[in-house]
């Protein structure tokens, strides 16, 4: 069996950029461990399409609103009447969420509005934009200069860029309203004190026709509650359970700051900002019925693998083509991808006929590219098109919390059904004290530092998260992004043990570990010629490393990659926990290299041109300070070839990735890749 001594793995954008990274190269590495991140293509389409860009009237329940008035449309006391997430009901452990009310999460980062939407045009930078194409910006919808996406103006909210012609099948099929960019972000959620009720800023009728300045927001929140008890503010670490229910919503009666150009909006009223109830442009892909490629639905399903001419008055599944991710895993109706075969409208991505829009009669079902570069990095895609022998040699730890914000606990649930078909034995489990022999017999809690992983399959997957919390454990976020203190803990101690135990045949070094010295953990500085920077990694060399002893012994070696708006030396405490048990004498874990890739993106100086994609520069000052240093994105890379702004802006970080691999392989005493009978 290939072995390459390699595991590449990574925790939330670290398991996005990790997944796609080694299913897209599976010689490369002997397993990929994801942890809360691990993106299904698909899934992640419906959690898109279904409800984030979702929750909107109809075009003809929004045209009789505007009949009546158009200022209407910002009145979410109308709007709401009609606005439901149309296209999609959520399934166990899905969040509801649809564009005006998102979920949102405190756990491992505050993700509210604002941070959600730029980390949002992040992935759009890396992978490009998912719901509109422009041939002239990987990012920037239609009509949209790319520069206004990277540097708004100040004036972006009061004159927006203004698309005129564009159609949408669901919204705008004869191209009447015009698109434009608008503004959203995080408002601050105001509450009283005695009823408890969040401040009604639309309580006042000409806040809706006209926001009302955040700077008399205060007043007008002092004012409402003067009879209340007093206003309140909830925030993150202060009436949290208040701040998580709101802070994803939009106030339309206030005003939003946050300049959003990766997405247009339908000016229906034409008064040049996106009110509350006016839909944005999803011109993703063709559409299509997702009914499997029998090409019909149950209750035309006749039984043999065709259809019938009626349909049945008591539907079944009786072509057994339904997707269910624990009973078809093979299923291609109601899957959320396109299979050859399933009708499709072939009117290009604005599915309106004779516009000459992209893809329009060319007999091929059509994604804008962000889609289908999606499906390219897609692990459950690829792992299903690996050979035999390369499924058998390439293993699979994945994990997330059943009531992720993300819901990135159902994504590896979905990408895991692509290990399952190729495994006979693997791991499932709904806890971290299911994986057999984890369980500490005194205390009845996880304890995974003993010798009972060789009993452990080699792919497996953990949900962690309680099925019913209680308001505390929401608010301290069980079974969340990262989850409590201890599942957090846990997640990491089940990778450092699975990595030591990924090749028990290979010889560990036979002198007596030394001890872990401060030397053992530090931050290294490269040139990258991939980049064409100085990068950064952390890296942590097992105990005994530089002793006289072991000069000759070699190591494997695993990449983990951070999550976003972290910094690589944030794991380095963790691999001091696990060559804590390398040198304990009851256990002698195998000793491994793990080297920290740093994921933020690269800064480029504004005055010079040049690049450096450190965080800090020589002299240990933080070059965000710096105004004249300026990063090509908001925080974190995604670890993939980044598409950028504009054709000539891509960076490639994923090639990086393996350049990074070739410099440890040569200052560092590592394992090379070898033929083994079985690791």
């Amino acid at each position: 069996m290939r072995t390459t001594y390699r595991v590449l793995g990574g925790v939330s954008m670290g398991a996005i950029g990790g997944m796609a990274l080694a299913s897209t190269n599976t010689d490369k590495f002997d397993g990929v461990a994801s942890l809360g991140g691990p993106i299904d293509a698909a899934f992640f389409q419906r959690f898109s399409d279904q409800f984030v860009l979702s929750g909107f009237c109809s075009k003809a329940e929004l045209e009789a609103i505007m009949q009546q008035d158009p200022v209407l449309l910002n009145d979410p006391t109308v709007i709401d009447g009609c606005a439901t997430p149309r296209r999609g009901v959520p399934g166990q452990w899905e969040h509801p969420n649809d564009f005006n009310h998102l979920h949102v999460t405190n756990n491992g980062g505050t993700f509210e509005r604002q941070s959600f939407l730029r980390m949002v045009e992040d992935l759009m930078l890396a992978y490009g934009n998912l719901i509109t194409q422009n041939p002239a910006s990987a990012i920037a919808p239609p009509g949209v200069d790319p520069e206004r996406v990277r540097h708004p103006p100040a004036d972006f909210c009061a004159n927006p860029t203004r698309v005129r012609g564009l159609k949408n099948a669901e919204y705008n099929p004869d191209g009447t309203y015009d698109a434009i960019t608008f503004c959203d972000g995080t408002q601050e959620v105001y509450f009283c004190r005695d009823t408890m009720a969040k401040v009604d800023f639309c309580s006042d009728r000409a806040n809706i026709a006209t926001p009302l300045p955040r700077s008399q927001e205060v007043a007008f929140a002092t004012q409402y509650c003067s009879t209340r008890g007093g206003v309140l503010r909830a925030e993150k670490d202060e009436y949290a359970l208040f701040w998580l229910a709101h802070a994803g919503e939009i106030d339309p009666c206030r005003e939003l700051t946050m300049p959003v150009a990766i997405a247009l909006a339908y000016d229906m009223n034409g008064n040049g900002r996106r009110d509350y109830g006016e839909p944005l442009v999803n011109n993703g892909q063709e559409r299509y019925d997702d009914v499997g490629v029998d090409g019909c639905t149950d209750a035309f399903e006749n039984g043999s693998g065709g259809c019938n001419t009626t349909a049945s008055a008591s539907p079944t599944d009786a072509n057994n083509d339904n997707y269910d991710v624990d009973g078809n895993m093979t299923g291609t109706e109601k899957n959320w991808r396109f299979d050859q075969g399933e009708p499709f409208r072939d009117n290009g991505l604005d599915g309106v006929p004779s516009t000459s829009d992209t893809g329009e009669g060319n007999g091929e079902f059509d994604q804008v590219d962000g889609r289908k570069r999606m499906f390219a990095l897609d692990g459950r895609t690829n792992f299903n098109a690996l050979d035999d022998t390369a499924k058998r040699r390439f293993n699979v730890l994945l994990d997330g919390g059943i009531h992720d914000i993300f819901n990135l606990g159902l994504n590896a649930k979905h990408l895991f059904t692509a290990v399952k078909r190729a495994r006979a034995i693997v791991g499932e489990y709904r806890n971290f004290t299911d994986i057999p022999g984890m369980k500490d017999r005194t205390s009845g809690n996880f304890n995974p530092w003993n010798r009972s992983w060789r009993n452990v399959p080699k792919d497996l997957i953990t949900l962690y998260g309680k099925e019913n919390r209680t308001d505390q454990e929401i608010e301290q976020g069980e079974g969340d992004h990262v989850g409590l203190p201890g599942q957090a803990a846990s997640r990491f101690q089940i990778v450092f043990n699975w990595v030591a135990n990924m090749w028990p045949n290979a010889p560990k070094p036979s002198a007596v570990f030394g001890q872990s010295t401060p030397a053992d953990y530090r931050t290294e500085t490269y040139f990258s010629d991939k980049l064409g920077a100085k990068w950064e990694y952390s890296i942590s060399v097992p105990p005994g490393y530089g002793d006289a002893a072991n000069a000759d012994q070699r190591y494997p070696v695993a990449y983990l990659l951070h999550g976003y708006g972290m910094e690589p030396s944030d794991f380095v405490a963790a691999a001091v926990l696990a060559n804590n048990f390398v040198v304990d004498p009851a256990l002698q874990l195998r000793p491994v290299i793990y080297v920290f890739p740093n994921g933020r993106c690269c800064f480029t100086n504004k005055t010079t041109g040049a690049r450096d994609c450190r965080n800090k520069d020589d002299n240990g000052m933080e070059l965000d300070r710096f105004p004249e240093w300026e990063r090509e994105c908001h925080s974190g890379t995604f670890w993939v070839n980044r598409k950028g702004y504009t054709p000539n802006d891509a960076t490639p970080y994923g090639d990086a990735l393996f350049e990074l691999m070739e410099h440890i392989d040569r200052n560092y005493r590592t394992l090379p890749a070898a033929d083994v009978e079985a690791r």
